[in-house]
């Protein structure tokens, strides 16, 4: 059989199967109860009949967009598809078409919502149903089942997050067509008993890129995968953002799903193309023991519907629980707010949009309890991962649409839970904390995601600890508390094993996510109930300070080092070119002691308003000296200029730029033309985590990749010595992860790894917080918590093993001894007592600074990630006396 018949059959199937599985999962129903579906009116309205052939003048998805939907070769874009939808809301009584905002480089973001025209109409009170039933505080059982019989379940399908798994948001033109034209039973009555959220695209910026691209180099020699972050700061990892919501595209999402609170949320991916033809729930274990019990059983039961449907279609090589675990927020915000979440992983094919062709039947050719049928073709289609995905959806429609009272009626049961909480009782994050940028994030991270936060109006006690007036807290007994609670609680990961005694079974991310420890603020956890006054807060704002008196001309604003928020007010300073100064000692002035790093500037009137102005919008403090400290210090150089070594596809580049892009830093890329003059471009450079020599020396091939990608091509040896010669010839390089090793072999640092090599069994720790020791005193740790845990996953750490290659400093440590986990999952973790972790070095007239673990992953751990903007600061700076510090340079 060739691919095109396998195709048409499979398609053939999936049709016929559509109305079959329908029926079958009909017959489940009891007859007479509240969740069976209702029958469709026997007669119409003229108002039916307009609707209906309004609805007959959409045009099918191969007459508008010129070719059918998942032909060979063929990706529909994002230009075109976003009419077609526009079109199908105007013409379609189901459908309703919004845009819900822009995205991070301006592209359309839209929501279709599809349902019956009288369900569409009577949207807000469904709406409504949905918030009473989710927040039952005030709510009776009985009138929560009078509302279960009421309302209408909500499922929320969304497609296209990683842009080069593009079998989902293709399928999506269909659903939307499907659902907005097709005059069948199966289709009337689950829009009679359903309120679908079509997102056809979570990430358009990427589907622009990777679509477009694929359709520019059709006929040429050059790969057709776009070769870049297909989102412009966090590629592939723009669904781990659902914990931090950095990105508008997350909280566009998390204002869907806040507003709607769907039952339902379908997150639609693909995998490799060895993958099982299609993955759905359940999960292996761990779930997070946040998530209820009953939402991990609904879970279960929507995925098993859809491998019920594919059975029943004759689609093959699918299976569940393997891979995919049900642990971290980071990816499944939705769980905490109401969202089985149901995730689907179709195989690839090849080269996007190409035939998968093999030797023999692709994939696991062994049965098991999950994975019932081996795939019986050697090949594997766009066409076919449209069938296989839409032939999942509709069955996971299927399966909420005829059980709907349970769905209703469970989130009620769900939200009781939480409203009755008992124990803890509360968490206080007490107000005058070192940091108030990190509470800041915090407190708003928590206010986005729908959680409850009351501030004290008064001191009050808890758990056998005063709190001062202006404290927060955070009450469990809330419908959200779960999120919060899994944000703030230390994570104690299960030690799960692939069999006794065998290695360790991979988590599918990160093992730990606690917020304190991440940004580095206190919230304690109160176990039994307390009195305090509190108010809801409706927004989270900054704390209010005061402006301090303007200082004498001996003197000078100072501002502390504690907050990595103060680096956005350094970067303004730069940027109006105002002369900033940091104190390389501890130091006293008005009875008042100062840490080491402080920052002084001297006072004018620009200094005067930029400061109050910064100050405001941070709640950073600012102080007015009365003479500047007799103690040793540097100038930051005038305008300091940062490059960010990115190879394409690189997210923790890309993350950097976010922050970066956001504390309003003067940085650039390094592209591969800078190479010849880097010290004429750059002062500091930083190498994020994924760069290695070969991204640097060979990068991007221009047989591949067309001149618009120069600046990703390689340097050869010539542009890696170049690199070499910059630091010695004075200037700064700041390394971490796994570019650490680049940096060992760019200059034979002398340092060995201090981790054993090979089994996992020996040591392993796949995303978790560890024990650190920081010399405060360095220039590197200014202002970082002398104990602030650091974030390792799968990194190095390290034995210093010379001290007379370099002059050499150690910033920080693992403890001599004792426990090295502070959250997560760590095996092994003796094999890191008195590990070097990060090292400062004197090279030639360069300044180095490296750190074998992750600091600055994906923006969350932010305490630590300030080490980046301290080193990338102080290398370029000028060193000064004491005496030439108290001249302020002068």
């Amino acid at each position: 059989m060739t691919s095109s018949d396998s195709s048409r059959l499979s398609r053939r199937t999936l049709l016929r199967s559509t109305a079959a599985a329908g029926a079958a999962a009909a017959t489940l129903i009891t007859p007479g109860t509240a969740s069976a579906a209702p029958a469709i009116p026997a007669t119409r309205t003229a108002h039916d009949d307009a609707g209906k052939q309004k609805r007959g003048s959409i045009p099918t998805p191969a007459e508008y967009f010129g070719t059918a939907i998942g032909t060979e070769g063929y990706l529909a874009q994002w230009e075109k598809m976003v009419p077609y939808f526009e079109l199908i809301g105007a013409r379609s009584d189901r459908v309703h078409y919004e845009e819900i905002g822009k995205t991070t480089r301006g592209n359309p973001y839209v929501l279709l919502t599809i349902s019956s025209p009288q369900n569409l109409a009577n949207l807000d009170k469904l709406v409504a149903t949905n918030a009473r039933l989710a927040d039952p505080r005030g709510l009776s059982e009985a009138d929560a089942k009078k509302l279960a019989t009421e309302g209408k379940p909500f499922y929320y399908v969304q497609a296209g997050i990683h842009s080069t798994e593009v079998g989902n948001s293709q399928a999506a033109i269909e659903w939307a067509y499907r659902l907005a034209t097709e005059e069948s039973d199966y289709i009337e009555k689950i829009l009679d008993n359903l309120v679908i959220l079509l997102q056809p695209c979570q990430n358009p910026d990427g589907i622009v890129l990777v679509n477009d691209y694929f359709a520019a180099t059709d006929g040429t020699a050059y790969a057709r995968t776009y070769p870049d972050l297909y989102n412009k700061y966090t590629g592939h990892d723009d669904n781990r953002d659902w914990m931090m919501l950095t990105q508008i595209e997350s909280q566009y999402n998390v204002s869907i799903l806040n507003k709607y609170r769907p039952h339902v949320f379908q997150d639609s991916h693909g995998a490799g193309a060895n993958a099982p033809r299609l993955f759905t729930p359940p999960y292996l274990s761990p779930y997070d023991p946040n998530i209820d019990s009953i939402q991990v059983q609904q879970t279960n039961t929507v995925g098993l519907a859809m491998q019920r449907g594919m059975t029943v279609a004759g689609m093959k090589g699918n299976g569940w629980g393997s891979t995919y675990d049900y642990w971290s927020p980071s990816r499944q915000y939705c769980v905490y707010h109401g969202s089985a979440r149901i995730l689907t992983e179709a195989a690839a094919a090849s080269n996007l949009a190409y035939p998968q062709v093999g030797t023999g039947p692709l994939g696991q050719q062994t049965t098991g309890i999950n994975f019932i049928e081996p795939y019986d073709s050697n090949t594997w289609t766009l066409r076919n991962i449209i069938d296989w995905v839409s032939q999942a959806f509709y069955s996971g429609l299927e399966s909420v649409a005829y059980d709907n009272y349970n769905w209703l009626y469970n989130s009620y049961r769900i939200g009781v839970k939480a409203v009755t909480r008992t124990s803890p009782y509360a968490y206080v994050i007490p107000a005058g904390q070192r940091d108030p940028q990190a509470v800041h994030d915090a407190l708003e991270i928590f206010h986005r995601s729908a959680v409850e936060i009351r501030q004290a109006r008064a001191a009050f006690s808890a758990g056998g600890k005063q709190y001062l007036a202006g404290s927060y807290v955070i009450y469990m007994q809330q419908p959200y508390a779960g999120f919060a609670k899994t944000l703030l609680e230390v994570q104690e990961y299960p030690q799960l094993l692939q069999y006794p005694g065998g290695p360790p079974q991979r988590p599918y991310d990160t093992t730990a996510q606690t917020l304190p420890m991440l940004l580095g603020f206190e919230a304690d956890l109160i176990a039994t109930s307390f009195s305090a006054d509190t108010k809801l807060l409706s927004s989270v704002k900054p704390p209010v300070v005061a402006t301090p008196s303007a200082p004498p001309s001996t003197g000078a604003y100072a501002i502390g080092p504690e907050s990595y928020g103060v680096f956005r007010i350094v970067a303004a300073l730069q940027k109006q070119n105002i002369p900033t100064f940091r104190a390389a000692a501890q130091f006293t002035d008005g009875g008042r002691t100062y840490p080491v790093g402080t920052f002084l500037v001297p006072p004018s009137s620009a200094a005067r308003q930029l400061l109050h102005t910064q100050s405001e919008s941070t709640g950073i403090p600012v102080s007015a000296l009365g003479a500047v400290p007799d103690v040793a210090g540097i100038q930051l150089k005038p305008g300091t200029k940062i490059g960010l070594i990115k190879p394409p596809d690189n997210m923790p580049a890309g993350w950097l730029m976010w922050v970066f892009d956001q504390y309003g830093l003067n940085y650039s890329v390094v592209e591969a033309g800078d190479y010849a003059d880097l010290a004429g471009k750059y002062d500091a450079i930083i190498m994020p985590d994924g760069v290695s020599k070969n991204s640097i020396v060979n990068g991007l091939s221009s047989t591949k990749y067309p001149s618009d990608w120069a600046w990703a091509f390689g340097v050869g040896t010539t542009g890696w010595n170049q690199l070499h010669d910059f630091v010695t010839g004075g200037g700064t390089l700041v390394t971490y992860g796994s570019a650490t090793a680049t940096a060992q072999s760019l200059f034979s640092l002398p340092i060995t790894s201090t981790l054993p090599s090979g089994s996992t069994s020996d040591f392993y720790c796949p995303g978790a917080l560890l024990s650190q020791e920081f010399d405060t005193n360095n220039p590197a740790a200014w202002g970082v918590p002398a104990d602030n845990p650091v974030w390792f996953v799968s990194n190095d750490a390290y034995k210093l093993t010379s001290t007379s290659t370099y002059p050499v400093d150690v910033v920080a440590k693992y403890p001599d001894s004792g426990d090295q986990l502070q959250s997560g999952w760590l095996i092994g973790g003796e094999h890191l007592n008195a590990a070097v972790n990060g090292l400062s070095w004197t090279i030639g007239d360069g300044y180095v600074v490296t750190f074998g673990n992750e600091i600055g992953f994906r923006t969350w751990n932010r305490s630590e990630q300030r080490m980046l903007f301290n080193a990338a600061y102080y290398g370029p700076s000028t060193k000064l006396t004491a005496d030439q510090f108290q001249r302020l340079g002068q």
